[in-house]
């Protein structure tokens, strides 16, 4: 049976009575939070109290540990927390905020990787410049208005990449100096943070990912603001420390090195989900700036999900089973606890090229084989236990099930992770914003709360609702988000021109981006004869060839198609993306279903969705197709860390 006394809190004690930084490492179920709990009672009583702050990811955690805590320490977000710590210091936000606009030189390659061929690294810098180029497309857009010509071709790059670099670093110093200018010019005092996920420059404000960006530099910077910090609290607890940014750890592991501050890390560096997130702190513990405290209790799985979740971890921790203190004071029974694991698998076929085909089609014959063979397995596994939780990542046998079909239908066709790809474009045209409005417009009239923060989004987008006839007006505009025919970029555009969002320099660039490329689509004679062949049947190389083998057209031939089919077909398949999008087919009302899907636990549940609950019964859906850059399966049967990977999944 295990101990009623949580061991690793007298650990965690001696550390801090010792004003040393120290890392609470524990898996799934390990009590983490409730050791955070009973931590801050015992620091926070007595008589020489400490001021202690925990940093969490979410409202929904913070007020879990506001509540637990009983009030004994400040529970603040992370963006909550930095930007109130920033907010006062107008002068040193607007000395930094050049920063979140620059842009670096690009710089080439090296020596080649191990195993890297001089062609592999040839090729990856090129693929490098491109991505440079594209962002500086972009800012040139929105600082110079100025377009910019397209990015010169691998074989032309490898005759003088020197010049290209040259003239491209020319290119960035030019919007790098206008970007200073322009800034130097603004007043101070008006630099704000939007609360929304954009930095725009024409403002100037920025957004989440920009008020970690400036709060850790400005306190790496200025040593003051440091001493503040350390002035204000003797410790900072940070909960789930994993999905942290690096640049805010390594801030506050300056300032707890410039004074008594105390930090403590709470988490499980591989139940990392965000992939800006810090990870592992390892490189931390090795060079003594933490202490390492492992919890091995788990409160909440069976011993035989414990065995199997032991099996995939990769740094040494081994989970044991910890009994729970039940409400009438007794423990529960070893038996309670017993469950059951089974392992369904299916074989992938082998990847076998047919005469004629190219390797991106060959890649994607047979990733649809995998994936239908992964369909049928789930079926058949679900015909055995209908009532289980299946946790997975978002694909195209549920989408539809759950009111995004036509959504997950146009990002499939172009991308191969189309879940990443949905929320990183409809995030960056605002519908996550339009979203969040709906939903607090939906919680009217009995939460205050949601009240409150929807007049403060709409006044903060220009409209000031002071009289009654103001909030008719904004009411009526509202009702028409629950429109389910209305299409979905007109309620974006009506939401904008209604002055509930204000249109972000990302969404601006976007636009001219996509309006450039269908209008040279559509104006390029030989792209419209190959989508022509493409269309009626010609979709392979092979088929296209001999297309042409058999009749002549103008502005294509047998050499175009030879040594452009992929190109070209990317454009195609561009073209009909954009198209689709922008288009009466896609519905606001499908937008919203996918938000909703992120947002909430049903049958479905994804990867990023789960942490820190439990669920009873639960069918883990593992689909290594398509997701190696950021899960990699494989480390889970070798025991090996995953070299270069920043989430695991979570079990």
């Amino acid at each position: 049976m295990a101990s009623q006394e949580i061991e690793p809190i007298e650990e965690i004690l001696a550390h801090i009575g010792r004003h040393r930084n120290f890392v609470l490492q524990g898996g799934a179920g390990s009590g983490k939070t409730e050791t955070l709990k009973q931590l801050v009672q015992r620091i926070t009583d007595g008589s020489s109290p400490k001021r202690v702050v925990c940093i969490t990811h979410t409202n929904k955690a913070a007020d879990e540990i506001s509540e637990r805590t009983l009030g004994k320490a400040d529970v603040s977000t992370i963006h909550a927390f930095l930007g109130a710590l920033i907010r006062p210091y107008k002068a040193n936000i607007k000395a930094v905020l050049p920063e979140l606009f620059t842009l670096s030189h690009f710089e080439r390659s090296g020596e080649e990787e191990h195993g890297e061929t001089s062609k592999d690294k040839a090729k990856t810098e090129h693929e490098r410049f491109k991505k440079s180029h594209e962002t500086l497309e972009k800012r040139r857009q929105i600082v110079l208005d100025l377009k910019t010509e397209k990015v010169v071709g691998k074989r032309e790059y490898d005759k003088s990449p020197e010049l290209y670099i040259a003239s491209h670093n020319q290119l960035v110093d030019e919007v790098n100096a206008k970007i200073e200018e322009m800034i130097h010019l603004v007043d101070a005092r008006s630099i704000k943070y939007n609360e929304t996920p954009f930095n725009s420059f024409r403002d100037p404000s920025f957004g989440h990912d920009g008020l970690i960006t400036i709060a850790s530099l400005m306190l790496q910077r200025y040593s003051n603001l440091r001493k503040i910090l350390s002035d204000k609290f003797d410790c900072i607890f940070i909960d789930e420390y994993q999905d942290t940014h690096p640049n805010v750890v390594q801030s506050l592991v300056q300032a707890s090195a410039d004074s008594s501050l105390i930090l403590g890390l709470f988490g499980d560096s591989e139940q990392a989900i965000y992939s800006d997130g810090i990870g592992d702190v390892e490189s931390y513990i090795a060079n003594g700036k933490f202490a390492l405290v492992q919890k091995s209790d788990n409160f909440r799985c069976s011993p035989q999900v414990i065995k199997v979740a032991n099996s995939f971890r990769c740094d040494g921790l081994v989970q044991k089973v910890a009994l729970k203190c039940l409400d009438d004071g007794t423990f529960e029974t070893r038996l309670c606890r017993e469950g059951s694991v089974k392992m369904y698998f299916a074989m992938a076929p082998e990847k076998v090229p047919l005469e004629g085909e190219s390797k991106t089609e060959t890649n994607s014959r047979h990733n649809a084989t995998c994936a239908e063979l992964r369909d049928r397995l789930v079926e058949a596994v679900v015909d055995k236990h209908p009532t289980f939780t299946q946790l997975k990542l978002t694909n195209k046998s549920i989408a539809a099930d759950v009111g995004f079909g036509t959504l997950w239908d146009i990002f499939d066709a172009t991308y191969q992770s189309p879940r990443e790809e949905i929320k990183r474009t409809l995030n960056r045209l605002q519908f996550e914003q339009l979203f969040e409005i709906k939903n607090l417009y939906e919680s009217l009239p009995g939460d205050r709360r949601a009240y409150n923060r929807l007049i403060e989004i709409v006044n903060r987008s220009g409209i000031n609702i002071r009289t009654i006839a103001d909030k008719y007006n904004a009411s009526r505009d509202l009702e028409r988000l629950k429109d389910p025919n209305l299409t979905a970029y007109e309620a974006v555009n009506f939401a904008i021109e209604r002055g509930f969002i204000s249109k972000s320099d990302s969404h601006q660039s976007f636009l001219v981006r996509s309006n450039d490329f269908l209008k040279e689509f559509e104006i390029d004679d030989c792209i419209q004869a190959f989508r022509k062949l493409y269309d009626n049947g010609a979709n392979t190389k092979a088929r296209m060839l001999k297309r042409l083998n058999d009749e002549e057209l103008p502005y294509l031939d047998l050499s175009i198609v030879e040594g452009s089919f992929e190109t070209l077909k990317r454009k195609v398949e561009k073209h009909t993306f954009l198209t689709r999008l922008f288009s009466s087919d896609l519905k606001l009302s499908e937008v919203f279903s996918f938000y909703e899907y992120e947002a909430t636990d049903g049958i479905f549940a994804t990867m990023h969705k789960t942490k820190g609950t439990g669920i009873e019964n639960v069918l883990v859906i593992c689909d290594e197709y398509g997701w190696i850059s950021e899960y990699d399966f494989s480390s889970c049967f070798t025991g090996q860390k995953p070299h270069g990977v920043v989430g695991q999944i979570s079990w």
